[in-house]
């Protein structure tokens, strides 16, 4: 079995063929995966797919890229919808410091905020960190106990010994699929298995050598033999492990 641990195909680029979609990844071993939240009108579809298919797994948040569609008040429907709904984590949450429009202070205030969610309902935490892994690194230090996953991690190698020694779990994607990504696949290759999740982000981030601009859950095969490529082990091993991981991570069994 094989876990997307981050995959949005709640997003309209699947809504001609979701259905199939799925049911290409169930036929490759794909059975669970984790659907993140980005912002509160995206919250009941998330809800409403995850009851149709039994495959999908929600989560809740608010992602920094619509930073500017937040208001205090999804804060407080969020809070209501973590406690009522009991999803498998809070998120996507985080800061971006690559989009320079996107406010610092805002993004803060509202990734720190979720993190204080996830620590007061008990649920591990889905991080988007870009270009700002030591901030994300100094808000998880403030809070003990946080638990979840820095999804498709692009830090160093020292931050991401931090990461772990916190108790983080690192996601890696499409990006490692690529020979030319040579710092993220020598990261990836230097990381403790019991460490990684994997994921698509469909449908974004697609794999070397995809005949598609859109990504979807089946094309995580070629995640895991790239990870398998870069430890010298099996794919069935490495399918293994990161479903064990994200098992762990996310209370899935």
């Amino acid at each position: 079995m094989i876990i997307d641990s981050h995959c949005h195909i709640d997003f309209t680029e699947f809504d001609d063929d979701r259905q199939d979609v799925l049911s290409r990844a169930s036929k490759l071993g794909i059975q669970k995966i984790i659907v993140p939240g980005v912002r509160q009108n995206t919250w009941q579809r998330i809800t409403d797919y995850c009851q149709t298919y039994a495959q999908l797994f929600p989560c809740y948040g608010l992602h920094p890229y619509f930073l500017d569609s937040h208001s205090e008040k999804d804060l407080d429907l969020l809070k209501t919808l973590l406690k009522e709904n009991r999803p498998v984590a809070v998120g996507e949450c985080g800061l971006d410091y690559f989009l320079k429009d996107l406010d610092k202070d805002k993004q803060q205030f509202y990734f720190e905020q979720q993190l204080d969610l996830a620590i007061e309902t008990d649920l591990p935490v889905v991080i988007h960190a870009r270009k700002s892994t030591e901030a994300v690194i100094k808000a998880i230090r403030q809070r003990p106990g946080l638990r979840g996953m820095i999804h498709s991690y692009s830090g160093s190698y020292e931050q991401a010994k931090q990461l772990i020694e916190l108790g983080f779990y690192l996601s890696f994607g499409g990006p490692i699929t690529y020979e030319k990504s040579t710092r993220l696949r020598k990261l990836v290759q230097d990381l403790p298995l019991s460490s990684i999740l994997i994921e698509t982000d469909a449908p974004d981030q697609p794999v070397a050598n995809s005949k598609s601009a859109r990504n979807e859950p089946g094309f995580i095969i070629d995640v895991v033999k790239s990870i398998a490529s870069l430890h010298q082990i099996t794919s069935d091993e490495v399918a293994s492990i990161t479903t064990e991981n994200a098992n762990r991570l996310f209370q899935l069994v």
